[in-house]
């Protein structure tokens, strides 16, 4: 089984740390620590070091792209197809003294429907029966809004299972006559699509989920150091993650999502899908390296995960 990672706008994540960062204020001197990212990237980085078989693919632009080459070409099969334009940069801000994270994302290039269709073909010559396939990220500008439903059909088409984890923007159209095998919203992202006042009682959000399943057979709702709920079918659950030294939370939703795949490309579903999510992202922030993970790590924190039944 080979599980494929879209990431159609890979970025190059620069993380600064600066304690008591304040808005308008000068930093000079700053050496910030640079990692290829995006959501695709992060997901497949993960999943390759949890041993899982995996096949990247991504739009690289003309300038920047070689990066992307060098760190994931040696983890992973890759289908990079390059467009013009440079590769685009994310800039995070971490000040650990308020527990704050900014974010600052650049546009990135833009493909044309030539792109797409090349995108399109690689992918179905590809996916065989029983792969999985992850949509992951935001839509790369010049690509078709409905891209995920129409990978989420092929899929289909071939016997793969199809998940997806995209913005609210993106989401209406990913939905068109699509399935998929899970769905990963954060809590903020659920109750926003649902226009919700914001929530952190899993009850609560087990049931607004269920709101959004027709098209998902799962979904797994992160909350951060509150941990996550997991809903499928007639059963849902939530996780208490441990208290551990964190070292940086970006990312950390990418590794709980490549943790879920992992856990269900290995017929685990409910608890032990929702305790290996878990256990990736604490994993991903004690390390401090955007999407990635240290196998020892998520293996010790597994023991210390609680999940728990949730009567809805």
């Amino acid at each position: 089984m080979t599980i494929h990672v879209l990431c159609l706008n890979p970025a190059v994540d620069k993380l600064f740390e600066i304690d008591g960062f304040t808005a308008g204020e000068d930093y000079p001197g700053q050496r910030p620590a640079a990692r290829v990212g995006g959501k695709g990237v992060n997901v497949a980085r993960v999943l390759s070091q949890l041993g899982e078989r995996v096949h990247l693919y991504a739009f690289l632009g003309e300038t920047g792209g070689e990066v992307f080459r060098r760190e994931m070409e040696p983890r992973c099969a890759c289908t990079f197809i390059t467009v013009p334009g440079a590769c685009r940069t994310t800039v995070n801000i971490i000040d650990r003294i308020n527990k704050r994270e900014t974010v600052i994302t650049e546009a990135g290039p833009v493909v044309s429907q030539a792109d797409t269709e090349l995108l399109m073909r690689h992918l179905g010559g590809q996916v065989k029966d029983g792969d999985m396939v992850v949509c992951s990220g935001s839509i790369i500008a010049g690509a078709p809004q409905d891209i995920y439903a129409q990978v989420s059909r092929l899929c289909m088409e071939k016997g793969a299972q199809c998940a997806l984890d995209c913005n609210a923007k993106t989401l209406p159209a990913s939905l068109e006559g699509a399935r998929y095998v899970l769905g990963k919203p954060n809590e903020r992202e659920l109750c926003a699509l649902l226009g919700c006042a914001r929530t952190q009682e899993p009850e609560e959000i087990a049931r607004l989920a269920r709101r959004l399943m027709p098209p998902y057979g799962a979904l797994l709702v992160s909350m951060g150091a509150q941990g996550g709920v997991w809903v499928e079918d007639e059963a849902a659950y939530r996780a208490c993650v441990p208290e551990e030294q964190i070292a940086s939370t970006v990312g950390s939703g990418d590794a709980s999502f490549a943790g879920a795949i992992c856990a269900m490309a290995r017929g685990l579903r409910g608890r032990e899908a929702l305790r290996l999510a878990m256990a990736c992202g604490v994993a991903n922030a004690m390390l401090g390296e955007v999407g990635s993970i240290q196998l020892g790590d998520v293996n010790d924190v597994m023991k210390k995960v609680d999940v728990e039944s949730i009567t809805e």
